[in-house]
């Protein structure tokens, strides 16, 4: 891998600039393959391709080629690496036909232009597997030393090829034979570390301009966190997220938010020096009783990436927030070290257990808010007082939802459902699909009238009758998050996200909070 990334440094990356790169994957398409699966696109990959979920998630186009001249362009948003069972069960791919092994990269996909492409020229790096195009693994490598040549002088290499692709300059091409090899650091760093940080000092002046503060956040999930902090007033330059599924959630809810699709242990702090807070929601799993507490032995323990980017963005103000677990006495050691490494770098430190029911979330959800304020800001940081106001019961909060298709016993059901809700929990990416959470959860939702071994596709019917399942909406309005947000439309990954997330009321309660001493208004 890394000759590879050597080899494509060689041959010139992108520069730094402001101008969005198009990153783009040729491949093939046979008839009406894009429009009878809905708008999606599968690319089958093997062993052999040396290609990553993150390689994937920088690709912006696909210029698809059915012989030599019929080609069509499309906007690309990678949805990750699936099987072909999560393509059927999924996506609604016929479960019978021709299979090209079982794992595809998929993207969704948003039409053009037909029979052109769209200025080809300008595309930062064109990513072109040949054993699509040419079965000879001979004529293979002749056509891609033919592809690397600024001298393309062999008519018959020319027309193994769509002629576009041929009048493609050689530093356009990421060529490969029968497989691909990219290498993600170099496209991470290359193609859009310029481009991140063009729009965080974007962001950074207009917040400024409007007198609002800059926030720079990390595993920032499907959003719950940036969206409280949002309310409270910051604008995030940055927000760092591993999973390419969450990032196009959060790129399609808020086109405005700069978001880096990668591993936060590649992202360099020191651009974004000085910012007012740095916020981060650090994987909870090693903590998690439910994934047995393994704490600093866990691989996920993201605690000293966060610990590392403090040290090299300074900022004025930092967020941390993580489950109950963290303070378990058996942590007490690892807790004590995190907390005196943040002292170390210039941080006045406090932490706490906030219970998510006392900002308005109908939920039982206790969470650790860690918060540090450099030392030479004035004020002292206290945390968000509880609301004075009532908690919302699910019955209050759900009932509108629940009757949405005039189920006649909503009201009933919401007279019942009288208390806040369990703890939502998000479950594990490898395990089962969505359902309200283990045994003794889903008896405290059935003493609230909720089935809990499921989620519903939609609210129940005029004539329902029995116990009714929440679906994603519901979950998503108990969690906190506004109505608004799209968690995309598979609802197994939805569920996760939801459960998952930060309640943004808790975020937002807690961001007024630091605000107040950032920009000085304690009295």
């Amino acid at each position: 891998m890394r000759k590879q990334g050597e080899t494509l440094r060689k041959r010139g990356g992108g520069s730094n600039t402001g101008t969005p790169k198009r990153i783009v994957l040729v491949g093939t398409y046979k008839g009406g393959q894009l429009q009878g699966w809905r708008g999606y696109y599968n690319y089958p990959i093997s062993a052999k391709d040396k290609i990553t979920e993150h390689d994937a998630a920088t690709i912006t186009e696909l210029w698809l080629f059915n012989g030599a001249k019929a080609q069509k362009t499309y906007r690309a948003t990678f949805l990750g690496v699936k099987t072909r069972e999560e393509l059927v069960s999924d996506y609604g791919y016929p479960a019978k036909g021709k299979v090209h092994g079982n794992r595809y990269l998929l993207f969704k996909t948003e039409f053009l232009y037909q029979h052109k492409l769209t200025l080809p020229e300008e595309a930062e790096r064109v990513i072109i597997r040949l054993g699509d195009f040419v079965a000879s693994p001979q004529i293979r490598k002749q056509l891609k030393s033919y592809l690397e040549s600024p001298d393309r002088n062999d008519p018959y290499l020319a027309k193994q090829l769509p002629s576009i692709l041929t009048r493609l300059r050689p530093e356009q091409f990421y060529v490969c034979e029968a497989a691909i090899q990219l290498d993600f650091e170099w496209l991470f760093r290359q193609q859009e570390v310029g481009v991140h940080i063009a729009n965080a000092e974007t962001i950074a002046l207009h917040a400024k301009s409007r007198n609002r503060l800059t926030c720079v956040e990390i595993c920032a999930g499907a959003g719950g966190q940036a969206i409280g902090l949002d309310m409270a007033g910051f604008d995030h330059i940055a927000l760092v997220e591993y999973e390419p599924e969450y990032c196009a959630v959060l790129r399609s809810n808020r086109p405005d938010w700069n978001v880096i699709c990668g591993d936060v242990r590649q992202f360099d702090g020191k651009p974004y020096r000085d910012v007012d807070l740095f916020a981060g929601g650090v994987p909870c799993p090693p903590f998690s009783v439910a994934s047995k507490q393994l704490g600093a032995n866990d691989e996920r323990d993201l605690f000293p990436e966060a610990i590392r980017l403090i040290g090299e963005i300074r900022p004025k103000a930092v967020m941390l927030e993580n489950v109950r677990g963290f303070l378990d006495p058996k942590f007490d050691d690892y807790r004590r070290t995190i907390l005196s490494a943040i002292e170390r770098l210039g941080y006045r430190v406090s932490i706490k257990l906030l219970n998510a029911s006392d900002y308005g979330v109908p939920q039982l959800r206790p969470r650790v808010v860690i918060v540090g304020i450099r030392n030479d800001m004035e004020g002292d940081f206290t945390y968000p007082q509880a609301s004075h106001s009532k908690t919302p019961t699910v019955g209050e909060t759900l009932h509108e939802l629940m009757a949405a298709k005039g189920w006649k016993g909503a009201q009933a059901w919401a007279d019942g459902a009288n208390k806040i809700a369990p703890t939502v929990v998000g479950g594990s990416k490898k395990h089962g699909g969505p359902d309200l959470g283990p045994v003794r959860a889903r008896r405290a939702w059935a003493e609230l009238g909720v089935d809990g071994l499921g989620v519903a596709n939609e609210a129940p019917g005029p004539d329902f009758e029995g116990t009714p399942k929440l679906t994603k909406e519901m979950l998503s309005r108990i969690q906190g998050f506004p109505d608004e947000w799209d968690f995309g439309c598979r609802k197994t990954l939805a569920c996760r996200m939801i459960g998952n997330a930060f309640p943004p009321p808790v975020a937002r309660a807690v961001g007024n909070q630091i605000k107040k001493v950032l920009q000085h208004e304690y009295k």
